[in-house]
């Protein structure tokens, strides 16, 4: 008879002491187990006065017995075995918990937690667990169950199938104390009779099991494949969990299926190669998968046909069987991955997820993997990554179809992962689309978009120069005789190969393992191998002309050596992260003014070192922005100062430094404070100089810094943050070094707002360029920046700001690669809500009439904040509708926390 897995509880525990944060939670997660199962809890060594801080909790028998658990043992289909099943795998159900406390260790503060990853099992199931647990904290909390299988090895030469045991490592800090732990999980093999009994229904004649489970599954989608058999056939069969996020069973079926109960399952299934390339002793080793399920010629799937079987229908697990046979004499000892695309229908959504299994067929530990960038790299940008209709989203069962068998049909692109990743993000800098004729591209076709790179018809000259057109009557002043490419533009410097390559167990590759399929990904315009590419003849572009593999990591492109030489990591050098920069940072030390008069800041500059700057000679910029009050900057008249401390535009007065590098500056009156200001105002710098490396020039710059002070002895009260630049940086690094704002000068959001402000606008670069529009375009940041990552999304196009030097930018063509309806990609949290505080300015509406600036109206806050992603005309009316004369805006009513339309609830019905 089946076992019952019982629904997750949760339990609230007392708090050992006040928690220091408010927001950190205590929870406890408890699975409730087969009878006769017990959870082990393993300290995992270390000071006992600190081991308290992380233990690790899992079913089965703790040893050695009588003493503190080093870790836990299972015997392969005994209750302790999540699946019930003697198929040469234990499914231990493991938990994380913190801040148990012990005679020796009381809890802390934890603020960091984390599972190190293992090449010899999948630890990701367990990094996900410990991720939920809201940290920091200092309550004893327990992290949701994760499901870890730990394969048996194979038989030995004795004919024996011997006990695995593996490790799983983990990490806890609280301040500066570390938890550092190591726990055992061992897998024993089933020698004797007994053991739980399961029943197993196979379907042969429909696509979906009868089997009903017990009571209405609730929310979420959980799924791992635990296990994997490969029969002396070469038939596959694999065992797989399948529940709501609180371990309801789900129904499997193999057809699409919209019942909330039961969810659509398919697999694929590759093997790794090991591919070693060897000219004149020369060896490098590529690791390739390549797909055993190939039903259309160039582009491998899922597997079609298999049946569905229950093996405990009251936990929700199943077995599938593939109708692909695996080929006689298939490399049984090399890793086999199958991968799985799960999707549950909803109401209001459709579920996804993308469990992944790797085994070896011939039996023993997985150890080779390939692994050269993980989901949460992706996600950095992509939140989340959600391919082919948004089903595919784990990068891991990317690489398992997107092999070198594969190739578009009809655009003869390559699908390689590798090569296709490469030249997508690369987009419209390809040399191949740049140095192209018009209408060249790089496209995918069936996929949505297709084209990730054209050069298309541009307006030469006149207002719009450079802006996409079809004909003269799209360019004022000027024609559609010029060109430009659109397409995919990468958010950082390409060079910046760590952004997708800093993790994964195999990401070292991307400097060990150069190759041609990977380096033509972006230099498409190269073939530096032997044979023809879509790049033409072997050797075309490349200095040394036509090369065997095996030299290009090997002789020429090693993984690291001099910046800017021909190893990898120096050909990637990107000139403002050179280390032969020795740093700029600025300091503000004081900052003082008064309503109507001058403002007086001290200020220091560095090296990266401390060592101060007595000169400030060696500068290109150094200048101030200055706004105010704090409530919302740009109040007054002037709404933003800028004065230059040094240059031809110099005002104001500078002495120093002192002995100890300080300057002192004060502006003049007219860049001070306007009379009538009151409460806190905000001083910037920005600074940067021209530095010669390598016979280019590079523009260093500072980070930076802002001082908050009062003008009237009122309390200092800092401007709301409503962004986090840790946000900013996850998809554009590090401004300033790598990603270049006004000529690498900004780079803080804590700066930008200063001028950025409500009042302010591009009118100062429009006026004078013949045939612009007239009506200027605000640059708040709010409406800016929504604007700008909404993109090739608004309705009104092209979205063009003036900027600097009678630049025409058009943000237009911006593809944001991430989902715009989960503000908090680039907000603090609730920043986004309603309602907005009430002494937020509206956004200042004017013209150019007779050359000149004149205000025509204003818009109020929420209605700029929401209109400048949600731009079509008739959500305008909306919004005006429900705003009174006055500008009033009754928004919150409707949109407002708590109400029907809640912007939280509308914007994560829209999440993928």
């Amino acid at each position: 008879m089946s076992r019952r897995w019982p629904r997750t509880r949760r339990a609230w525990l007392p708090r050992s002491r006040p928690v220091v944060r408010a927001a950190a939670l205590a929870f406890l997660v408890v699975v409730g187990a087969p009878n006769g199962v017990t959870a082990t809890t393993v300290p995992g060594g270390g000071n006992a006065r600190t081991d308290c801080l992380l233990q690790l909790s899992a079913e089965g028998v703790g040893f050695p017995a009588g003493k503190t658990p080093k870790g836990v043992s299972c015997a392969d289909g005994d209750v302790c075995d999540f699946d019930g099943h003697r198929n040469g795998v234990c499914l231990f159900a493991v938990s994380f918990c913190l801040n148990q406390p012990t005679r020796s260790c009381q809890p802390r503060l934890v603020n960091q937690a984390t599972v190190k990853q293992s090449s010899s099992i999948d630890t990701s199931p367990l990094e996900a667990a410990l991720a939920a647990v809201p940290l920091p904290t200092d309550a004893t909390v327990c992290s949701p169950t994760a499901l870890l299988s730990v394969p048996l090895a194979g038989p030995n030469k004795k004919g024996v199938v011997p006990a695995r045991q593996v490790t799983v490592k983990a990490v806890a800090k609280a301040g500066g104390t570390t938890d550092s732990d190591t726990y055992k999980l061992t897998c024993v093999p089933t020698t004797v009779a007994g053991g739980p009994t399961t029943t197993t229904v196979t379907t042969t004649t429909s696509t979906t099991l009868t089997t009903i489970p017990p009571g209405p599954p609730g929310a979420g989608l959980t799924s791992q494949i635990t296990g994997a058999t490969v029969s002396a056939g070469g038939v596959v069969t694999i065992t797989f969990t399948l529940t709501d996020a609180e371990g309801v069973p789900l129904v499997p079926s193999t057809a699409s299926t919209s019942d909330p109960s039961q969810a659509r399952v398919r697999f694929t299934i590759a093997h790794l190669d090991v591919d070693a390339t060897t000219t004149e002793s020369n060896t490098v080793a590529f690791t390739r998968y390549r797909n055993y399920i190939v039903p259309t010629p160039g582009q491998p799937g899922y597997d079609s046909g298999g049946s569905l079987a229950t093996v405990d229908a009251m936990r929700g697990i199943y077995t599938y069987t593939f109708a692909t046979a695996l080929p006689a004499g298939f490399p049984a000892t090399a890793t086999h991955t199958v991968g799985g695309q799960i999707e549950r229908s909803l109401p209001t959504r459709t579920l996804y997820a993308n469990p992944l299994f790797h085994f070896v067929p011939a039996g023993g530990a997985v150890s080779t993997v390939r692994e050269v960038t993980t989901t949460a790299q992706c996600n950095g940008c992509h939140d989340p990554l959600a391919e082919h209709g948004g089903g595919r989203r784990e990068v891991g069962l990317c690489q398992l179809c997107h092999t070198d068998q594969g190739f578009d049909p009809e655009s003869g692109n390559s699908l390689e992962l590798q090569q296709m990743i490469h030249r997508i993000h690369h987009g419209k800098n390809l040399p191949s689309v740049v140095n192209g004729a018009l209408g060249a591209k790089y496209e995918i076709i069936g996929r949505s978009p297709a084209v990730f790179a054209e050069k298309v018809s541009a307006c030469a000259g006149g207002a719009l120069a450079g802006v996409p057109c079809s004909t003269d009557g799209d360019c004022p002043n000027g024609t559609c005789t010029g060109t430009t490419v659109t397409g995919v533009g990468f958010p950082q410097d390409i060079r910046t190969c760590a952004v997708c390559h800093g993790q994964g167990a195999t990401a070292g590759d991307h400097l060990a393992k150069a190759s041609t399929s990977a380096c033509t990904g972006c230099h498409d315009n190269v073939n530096p191998s032997e044979m023809s590419t879509a790049a033409g003849p072997p050797g075309k572009n490349h200095a040394a002309g036509p090369q065997p593999e095996a030299f290009c990591a090997t002789l020429c492109h090693v993984p690291s050596g001099s910046e800017f030489g021909l190893s990898v990591a120096g050909a990637h050098t990107v000139p403002q992260r050179s280390m032969q920069l020795t740093g700029l940072v600025g300091e503000l030390l004081s900052a003082s003014g008064s309503p109507g008069g001058a403002v007086t800041v001290t200020f220091r500059l560095t090296d990266d070192a401390g060592t101060p700057l007595t000169s400030l000679a060696g500068l290109s910029t150094l200048a101030l922005a200055i706004s105010g009050p704090s409530s919302d900057f740009g109040a007054l008249t002037p709404p933003v100062t800028t004065p230059a401390i040094i240059g031809s535009s110099a005002d104001g007065t500078l002495t120093g430094p002192d002995g100890s590098g300080v300057f002192t500056y004060t502006t003049t009156v007219a860049n001070g404070i306007p009379a009538g200001g009151t409460g806190t105002w905000r001083v910037g710098m920005e600074a940067r100089r021209n530095v010669t490396i390598n016979g280019q020039t590079v523009q260093e710059a500072i980070q930076n810094v802002v001082r908050d002070f009062s003008v009237d002895a009122s309390a200092v009260v800092p401007r709301r943050a409503v962004v986090d630049q840790a946000k900013c940086a996850s998809c554009h690094g590090v401004f300033s070094q790598g990603f270049s704002v006004h000529g690498n000068l900004r780079n803080r959001v804590e700066y930008c707002v200063v001028c950025h402000n409500p009042n302010m606008t591009d009118v100062a670069r429009r006026i004078g360029v013949s045939g612009a529009d007239p009506a200027t375009e605000p640059i708040v940041l709010k409406h800016l920046l929504h604007k700008v990552h909404t993109g090739e999304m608004l309705t009104e196009q092209p979205y063009v700001v003036y900027g600097f030097n009678g630049s025409v930018n058009n943000f237009g063509e911006v593809r944001f690669p991430g989902t715009r309806a989960d503000c908090e990609q680039c907000h603090m949290p609730e920043t986004q809500l309603l309602p907005l505080p009430p002494d937020v300015l509206p956004t200042r509406q004017s013209e150019i009439m007779a050359g000149v600036d004149t205000p025509v109206g204003s818009t109020p806050p929420i209605q700029d904040a929401c209109l400048s992603c949600h731009d079509a005309a008739s959500t305008a009316a909306h919004a005006a509708t429900n705003t009174a004369p006055g500008g009033v805006e009754a928004c919150a009513t409707c949109h407002g926390e708590g109400r029907t339309f809640a912007v939280s609830t509308v914007h994560a019905n829209a999440l993928p």
